[in-house]
């Protein structure tokens, strides 16, 4: 970044960032990559999907869990193994509850590289994205819905009295009952739930117009605002598309 390479090459911060700004190869890079990712535009456009384990589902401990990216809508389904089998009746199901999606992103397990896995999303003319293994920082929406979930599990099991592990017989039930709660209402300060999101009417065409601040900390006109979440927006301008802090986008008024 800018203050890097004003470090290194004894540089001011203003003109490391003007090189910065002019570098092709910068510009290879998202303008913003703190702290924003790319949802899409619209329900089942692009999904994030893992394996997280649950002890209180034993002897199937292992939740396939999948959540939309636009809307937040979570699928999760119990599994005895992580394999290639798992992973694609998992998103048969996620298909069903959601719709087929455009891009699935994943670590680089071995379930998720699998020939079978990627014929599978050939079929459907999914694209499939592949991160670092076990790494939670490209993950990270799909991470948060996983602790969600088991944080949701261990109140319902613990208001049935169930501590350490929720009998085989009462799991499918608890496991839905979690995902309706965290589904058809609203989280946190959302006024709408994730399912509500998931099915209303899909992002502007055209928004209101917006200025932008750049990586020089410059104010662009011509941008349009497309959507808002939590800390995040995604604004356009022609055919291009960008994400960006709330904080970096003011409206424009000229």
């Amino acid at each position: 970044g800018a203050k890097a390479l004003a470090k290194r090459c004894g540089i001011s911060t203003m003109d490391a960032k003007h090189v910065v700004a002019t570098c092709p190869h910068c510009q290879k890079s998202p303008l913003w990559s703190s702290g924003v990712n790319p949802r899409g535009l619209k329900a089942s456009e692009i999904w994030q999907t893992d394996f997280t384990q649950c002890q209180l589902l034993k002897p199937r401990a292992w939740l396939a869990v999948t959540v939309d990216m636009y809307s937040g809508m979570i699928v999760a389904t119990q599994h005895l193994k992580t394999d290639s089998k798992a992973t694609i009746q998992h998103w048969l199901t996620a298909m069903a509850w959601l719709g087929v999606p455009k891009q699935i992103k994943t670590d680089n397990g071995p379930n998720f590289i699998s020939k079978v896995v990627q014929a599978f999303a050939s079929k459907w003319n999914i694209a499939l994205v592949h991160g670092i293994p076990y790494n939670s920082t490209r993950q990270a929406i799909v991470e948060r819905a996983n602790q969600t979930l088991k944080t949701k599990l261990e109140v319902l099991a613990k208001a049935e009295g169930f501590t350490s592990a929720i009998p085989p017989g009462d799991q499918a039930r608890m496991l839905a009952t979690a995902l309706l709660a965290l589904n058809q209402f609203p989280r946190g300060d959302e006024t709408n739930s994730p399912a509500q999101r998931h099915w209303a009417t899909q992002a502007l065409e055209e928004g209101p117009r917006v200025v932008i601040k750049n990586e020089l900390g410059e104010w662009e006109q011509g941008w349009r605002l497309v959507l808002t979440g939590r800390g995040y927006a995604a604004v356009k301008k022609d055919r291009d598309i960008k994400w960006c802090p709330l904080k970096s986008i003011k409206p424009d008024l000229h």
